[in-house]
C-alpha cells in the first residue's frame, strides 16, 4: 500500500501542476457556465412572457448529461501522458525496477486520474446549488424541485462513468509512446462506447440480429447511465457494469505494462 500511495501522490501532484489540466478545467467551466447562463436567461424571458418555467431538475440533469458526454474528449486528454510519457522519456523502465508490482503502478496512476476527475465533477455542483437555493429560479423549482436522492444517484453514476472512461483511455496510453495517438485512440474508444446504444440498432432484425443488438447496447455507456442513473434510478447491474469495465480495463493495462517489464528485463 505504501508503494501505491507513493505513485498516487506523485501523479496527483503532477495533475495539479499541469497546465493542460488547468486548461481543461477552465475551458470546461467556461462552457458549462455559458450554457447555464444562456438557459436560465431563456427561462427568465419565457416566464416574463407568461410561459410556464421548465423544472429546475431538468436543467440540472441536462448539464450533468453534457458533462459526462464531454468525457469522450476530456478523459483521453487527462490520461494520454500517464504511461506514454513515461515510456517515451525512458522513465517507465526505471520505475519498473522499483520494488512494486505492475498493478500497483497502474492502479496508483488510475486513482490519481480519477481523483482529478472527481475534482472536475465536484465543480459542477455549483450550478446545482444555484438552482436549488437561488430565489431567481423559484418558478423553475416550483414545478419540479431538485430531489437530493435523485441527484446523489446521478452524481454517483457520473463518478463511475468518468472512472470507466479514464480506465479505458489508459489502455492506449500503455500501448503507445505518442501522447496524441493515445488521445486519439482513447477518444475513438470512448465515443464508440457512448454511441453503442445507437450502433446496436444497425444489427437489429431477426432473432440473432436482435440478440447481437442487445449485447452491443448493454456494452454502451448511455444504457447504464443516461437511461437509468441520470434519472435517479439505482440498479445493481449498472453499478456492476461500471465496476467491471474499470476492472477489465485496468487488467488489460497491467498486462501491457507487464509485457514491457518482461521485454526490458
Amino acid at each position: 500500500m505504501r508503494a501505491l500511495f507513493a505513485v498516487y501522490k506523485r501523479e496527483v501532484a503532477l495533475y495539479f501542476k499541469s497546465f493542460i489540466a488547468y486548461g481543461i478545467t477552465f475551458a470546461l467551466m467556461i462552457f458549462l457556465g455559458l450554457y447555464f447562463q444562456g438557459t436560465v436567461a431563456s427561462v427568465v424571458q419565457q416566464t416574463a412572457q407568461g410561459a410556464p418555467a421548465p423544472p429546475a431538475a431538468n436543467l440540472a440533469s441536462s448539464m450533468l448529461g453534457i458533462f459526462v458526454f464531454l468525457m469522450f474528449v476530456i478523459s483521453p486528454v487527462l490520461t494520454m501522458r500517464l504511461l506514454s510519457e513515461e515510456s517515451r522519456e525512458g522513465t517507465l523502465e526505471l520505475l519498473m525496477t522499483l520494488p512494486m508490482s505492475d498493478w500497483v503502478f497502474v492502479v496508483g496512476k488510475f486513482l490519481a486520474a480519477w481523483t482529478f476527475y472527481t475534482f472536475l465533477l465536484a465543480l459542477t455542483l455549483v450550478h446545482v446549488l444555484l438552482l436549488w437555493n437561488g430565489n431567481i429560479f423559484e418558478p423553475m423549482n416550483s414545478g419540479n424541485p431538485i430531489n437530493p436522492g435523485v441527484f446523489f444517484v446521478a452524481y454517483l453514476g457520473a463518478w463511475l462513468y468518468g472512472g470507466t472512461t479514464m480506465a479505458v483511455s489508459m489502455i492506449w496510453s500503455a500501448l503507445t509512446e505518442d501522447q496524441l495517438v493515445a488521445a486519439f485512440l482513447g477518444v475513438t474508444s470512448v465515443l464508440v462506447l457512448y454511441l453503442a446504444a445507437d450502433l446496436g440498432n444497425v444489427f437489429a432484425g431477426g432473432a440473432i440480429g436482435n440478440n447481437v443488438a442487445e449485447i452491443i447496447r448493454e456494452l454502451g455507456l448511455t444504457t447504464h447511465y443516461h437511461a437509468t442513473m441520470l434519472e435517479g434510478l439505482l440498479r445493481a447491474e449498472d453499478i456492476a457494469y461500471f465496476v467491471l469495465m474499470i476492472a477489465v480495463s485496468l487488467f488489460i493495462t497491467t498486462l501491457i505494462v507487464g509485457t514491457r517489464r518482461w521485454r526490458s528485463s
